[in-house]
């Protein structure tokens, strides 16, 4: 980026930088992960709707083989997203995105258009299914859609079998009372790299605010442990008749 700041008077084209980290990609607060990927998503879009324009260039700077690069900039915070224009000297002065408004490739190209007046284009997402396996899934139902009406009718399927309820039951109640939610819309990882030693991993975050999965998963398990005592002691202990077997079982 130095010899990119001394051209600033010959330059005509724009620069559009992600700053990205790989010892901060798994802290889920951050989502450079998600970010980058959006970033991706952006340029390609901008490359396919755009082939042969020459005024904008994308980067994706890492600290560990770009840190002249951030201390030029002034970043010392991720995520950072930054667009140097033609004729800017002072790297320092280039405005940064808004990270607040949202990291997605829309913001990131509606960005863009504000600051240089160059038309993005619509971004095209890829589609999580491809057509072979729709059609896949959609012979798989008819093949099956018989058998599986057929058994309906004389109900001989799984639905109608109570153990499976009774599973599907203890599996919400662990569900609830490990925190899976939170780990789900935070994306929280089950564990992490320690800070200090990376070749060490941290299962349970020291601190307010934050639950690693691992974490979660041990407290839900020890509730459900707690919850199935309690439904033995409630619904099986209390038919037994003996009252030395009743002590014995309690006292396990």
């Amino acid at each position: 980026l130095q010899r990119y700041a001394a051209r600033a008077k010959s330059r005509s084209y724009s620069l559009f930088i992600f700053f990205d980290a790989v010892q901060m990609r798994d802290n889920a607060e951050l989502r450079l992960q998600d970010l980058r990927a959006e970033f991706q998503l952006m340029a390609s879009s901008f490359i396919q709707n755009n082939p042969g324009l020459t005024k904008l260039f994308f980067c994706d700077l890492e600290f560990k083989e770009s840190q002249a690069s951030f201390a030029l900039m002034g970043i010392n915070s991720l995520p950072h997203i930054r667009l140097v224009g033609p004729g800017n000297a002072n790297l320092k002065d280039s405005p940064a995105m808004d990270m607040s408004r949202g990291g997605t490739a829309e913001s990131m190209a509606a960005f863009v258009e504000g600051q240089t007046g160059l038309r993005v284009g619509e971004i095209e997402r890829p589609s999580p299914v491809s057509k072979k396996q729709l059609l896949f899934v959609g012979g798989v139902v008819l093949v099956a859609a018989p058998y599986v009406v057929k058994r309906l009718l004389t109900q001989q399927t799984p639905l109608h079998d109570p153990k499976l309820w009774l599973a599907f039951s203890i599996f919400v109640y662990f569900f609830s009372v490990s925190g899976a939610m939170y780990n789900i819309i935070r994306k929280m990882p089950l564990f992490m790299a320690d800070r200090n030693d990376p070749s060490k991993l941290v299962f349970f975050f020291q601190g307010s605010g934050m639950q690693l999965g691992a974490e979660g998963f041990a407290v839900g398990f020890l509730y459900t442990v707690v919850g199935l005592v309690l439904a033995f002691v409630t619904h099986f202990l209390v038919y037994v008749r003996s009252q030395n077997m009743q002590r014995l079982l309690m006292l396990l």
